[in-house]
Formats: C-alpha cells, structure tokens, sequence
C-alpha cells in the first residue's frame, strides 16, 4: 500500500497538469520558419498533441533579435504551463558574458531550463563559384583581400556569430558580417550569390551541397563526418577551432514544478519514439540527454567554454 501511495505522489503533479490544459498550447521557435529549429518544433508539436486532451501545440514563429523576441515572449507569458518555446543552447550560455549585448531580459533569471533536444554539426559554406575551395584558400584569399568578402551570422551571440568572429581573430581576416532571421535566408542569399559564406546547420545546407549550390569548406565538429567525408575539419587548418550548436525548450521562470515535470516527461516520450529517432538520424541531428538537471549542466559547461574563447578573441556584440 505504501508504495502504491508513493507512485500515486509522484505521478499526480504531472496527470494534474496534464488535466489542467485549458487552451491551446504556443510553442514558439525564435527563428523564421523552413529552418532546423522550425522542424523540431513541428515534430514535437505533432508529437505532443495526443497528450493535451483535445487541445493543440501552435507553433509560432518568432524570429529576430538575436532569438531574443522569442526569448522575451516565453519569459513574459504567463507562467502556468501554455507557453513553451524552443531555444539556442548557445544564446542561452554565451549572450550573458558577450561584451556589449543588449538583451531585453536576463535569461538567467526569467526563463527556466526544461529539456535538452538535440546537438546538430555545423560546416562552413559558401559560393560554388568563389575565388577558393578550402579553409586556407579562403584565408589567403581574404588576406590578399580586405574587406571584400562577407559572413552571415543569425543571432548575436549564438553559434553562428561567435564562430564567424572567431574565425576572423584566429585567421587573421576581416571580414563584413550580416545579420540574418535564420539559416534558411542566409543560405539563399549564398545561392543567389548576394552573399558569401555561413556557418551552417548541416541539415540545412546538405541538399544544397548536394545538389552543386553550395561548397563545403570545413566542419566545426571533432571528427570528420561521414555524410561528407571528404570535407576538412577547421581544426585541421587552426587548431582547436570546433563548435556546433544545440537547441532545447524553455519555460517562463516560475512555472511550478508539477509543469516542468509533465513537460519534460511528455517531450521525452516523444523524442525517444523509434520513428522519430530514426528521422533525426536521417536529419543528421545527435539525441542528448533531455533531463532539466542535465540540461543547466551543458548550458554552464558551454558557458565556461565560450566564455574563455570570447575574452581571448576579444569578441563583442558591437
């Protein structure tokens, strides 16, 4: 009886917020939409509405601003568990050590860590037609060339920036950078030719590699990867250079623990589907530990790390 009553106490605070959905639930994503993070929101909401009782998770995209618009709207919303929203592991970590940042709130303090997704590599792209086809090409073109060649970036102080800014300090290159709403438009402005190089999800700019529009120069990763594994690593031409990127969710801060536990709980289930594992794999996205406790941990180990790369880079959000 006793551990019949004990298993009831643990179960109850999720089956109670479960039974509390009242409306719809929002999950916002802090890019635009046809992108990686946009595609994770989708599977997910598919995958959580069977949960909710008859109600639906409405994705709404909510881009700019260095994914901050997103970020403030989850961290304003009323913390009673209908607000939900994904987010870059990287602003999450790096955005309150960067030099100069300019954020409408304080992540630390308004939004709540409820579980970690996935780990996505990143490779360096650019024209088919450019003046250079490897990392060291693209250094010696750039030194021989000021100023003429230019980087997208889709957030300040997520990956794609710092990587871009610390490329230009280990290099030894400058180069203009442009603010983008998200990879998508990055890599379209690339194939138009309006643009030149980004540091791209591999998801993303995978077709278009295949497909001849885009040229590979270098992955950010630890090894080489065997989707494309005749494309360099960036390390192998400046040591120690890697990075990729990782998204979760977050809630508004506040938000009671029975939420926090039915939340994680239910897009754990989801993540863990064979099916939906077998179409990360085919998206080339890497499962991670999906626990809060888990995620607070890599948020911190990942702000160690860049914090160090952005004080010895001399990085700034300016």
């Amino acid at each position: 009886m006793r551990l019949v009553l004990l298993l009831a106490a643990l179960l109850l605070p999720g089956l109670a917020a479960a039974q509390s959905i009242t409306r719809d639930v929002r999950l916002i994503v802090p890019y635009a939409p046809g992108g990686t993070v946009d595609l994770l929101a989708r599977i997910l909401a598919d995958g959580l509405g069977p949960a909710l009782g008859g109600r639906n998770v409405v994705v709404e995209n909510r881009s700019g601003a260095g994914t901050f618009i997103a970020m403030q709207a989850v961290a304003n919303a009323p913390a009673d568990g209908h607000t939900l929203s994904l987010a870059s592991n990287g602003v999450l970590s790096t955005a309150p050590v960067l030099p100069g940042m300019q954020m409408p709130i304080d992540p630390d303090r308004t939004l709540l860590p409820l579980a970690n997704l996935i780990r996505v590599p990143m490779v360096l792209v650019g024209k088919p037609d450019a003046p250079f086809t490897t990392l060291q090409g693209l250094i010696d073109y750039a030194k021989a060339n000021p100023g003429r060649l230019n980087i997208g970036q889709s957030g300040l102080g997520g990956a794609t920036h710092l990587l871009a800014a610390r490329l230009m300090h280990a290099a030894g290159i400058a180069m203009e950078m442009i603010q983008y709403r998200g990879g998508t438009p990055a890599l379209l402005d690339i194939i138009a030719g309006n643009a030149d190089l980004y540091f791209s999800l591999l998801p993303e700019s995978l077709p278009h590699i295949q497909g001849g529009r885009l040229r590979p120069i270098a992955f950010t990763t630890e090894e080489r990867n065997p989707v494309l594994p005749e494309v360099p690593l960036a390390k192998e031409t400046l040591p120690g250079f890697t990075g990729d990127v990782g998204y979760g969710v977050v809630m508004a801060a506040g938000t009671p623990p029975a939420w926090v536990a039915f939340w994680n709980a239910e897009i754990n289930k989801v993540m863990q589907r064979p099916e939906v594992r077998a179409r990360m794999e085919g998206l080339h996205w890497i499962l991670v530990n999906g626990s809060p406790e888990a995620y607070r941990e890599a948020l911190a180990e990942e702000r160690r790390i860049w914090g160090a790369v952005i004080a010895a880079a001399k990085i700034t959000a300016g």
